[in-house]
């Protein structure tokens, strides 16, 4: 089977963008590339272009994986269509264009359907495309699952299962991996196992500490806590180490470590200016607030529900924006 030259995969879920290009490259025929990421938030390096055009030495091959490539502006495509009509042979180019899809539509720029590099990848069929998951793709994500591991399913799991998961490829997978140890030697999945799947709805912790920091809709929020009270696990103690990692974060970066922060530029950027807008006062709070609602469910002072409502309160009014004091 012959390789593309380059790909478009055009999805807003990185962990199903990986699952694609894993798929490629481990395809026959096809072995021993060296994986390289780049990303279009930050100026594209020397080294980008160098990986598209120039031969190995050693006659290895490489794939070239250029994330966010929709946040690209007009004159870097025009590069980027130079470069692919004379990419060395031992290259392979996927182009991620991540953004979210409208009324179930395809997220492709203007900027990209006019490049000659997308003409020629739609008619060889070069581009993937996937809305990432939701209430209609989340079935084939779990039956394809089922046929890599082996698993079964009792009566009327396999549908409770798709209902249960969030619509997060990475935050689903994760789920997976417990049902599959759940499921054990016998490779049957039952009603029972689906009680140890700690988070459900739709909104994941990344969503919910980004609307809680950056101001999102209140009402979103609370309604996701206020669903807690009716799940068997309590969210606190995963939202606690959540919200831990990110003070330490906001707290690496606030002290000149920001390259130590291993997250996308995109996201950094996001966490640079969250971190100087809180100052090195309230993100040092961020630790007392998780401590204290800790504290008080281990004493007994406080149910999980009750902590995770003052916790998330407490938070709220801390990142909230800082109005000047009166004169």
């Amino acid at each position: 089977m012959s390789r593309p030259g380059y790909m478009f995969l055009v999805c807003p879920d990185a962990e199903l963008l990986h699952g694609q290009i894993d798929s490629v490259l481990s395809a026959p025929g096809n072995s021993g590339f060296e994986k390289r990421v780049y990303w279009a938030d930050d100026d594209l390096p020397p080294a980008f272009w160098d990986d598209l055009t120039l031969q190995t030495l050693f006659g290895s091959s490489k794939a070239v994986v250029l994330r966010r490539a929709h946040k690209l502006k007009a004159a870097q495509w025009d590069s980027l269509d130079k470069a692919v009509s004379s990419l060395s042979d031992s290259s392979v180019l996927f182009l991620c264009l991540e953004g979210q899809w409208q009324r179930k539509k395809p997220a492709i720029p203007a900027v990209v359907k006019r490049r000659k590099c997308w003409t020629f990848a739609e008619k060889k069929k070069w581009v993937w495309q996937s809305p990432g998951l939701d209430d209609k793709t989340i079935s084939g994500f779990v039956n394809n699952w089922a046929r890599e591991t082996g698993i079964s399913f009792d009566n009327r799991v396999q549908p409770a299962l798709c209902k249960a998961l969030p619509r997060d490829a990475r935050a689903a997978r994760l789920e997976l991996d417990k049902m599959e140890l759940a499921a054990g030697d016998g490779k049957k999945l039952k009603a029972e196992h689906l009680e140890s799947i700690a988070f459900t709805g739709e909104m994941d912790f990344f969503e919910f500490m980004d609307i809680m920091s950056q101001g999102g809709d209140p009402v979103t929020l609370w309604q996701r806590v206020l669903t807690n009270h009716t799940e068997k696990d309590s969210m606190f103690f995963p939202l606690a180490a959540s919200i831990t990692r990110e003070a330490r974060a906001l707290w690496m970066i606030l002290n000149g470590e920001e390259s130590e922060v291993k997250m996308p530029p995109f996201v950094r950027k996001k966490k640079m200016a969250l971190a100087q807008r809180l100052g090195p006062a309230r993100v040092a709070r961020i630790f007392d607030l998780v401590l204290e609602a800790e504290l008080g469910i281990k004493s007994g002072a406080r149910k999980p529900e009750q902590a995770l409502e003052l916790l998330v309160a407490s938070l709220g009014a801390l990142f909230a924006p800082q109005r000047p004091a009166r004169r």
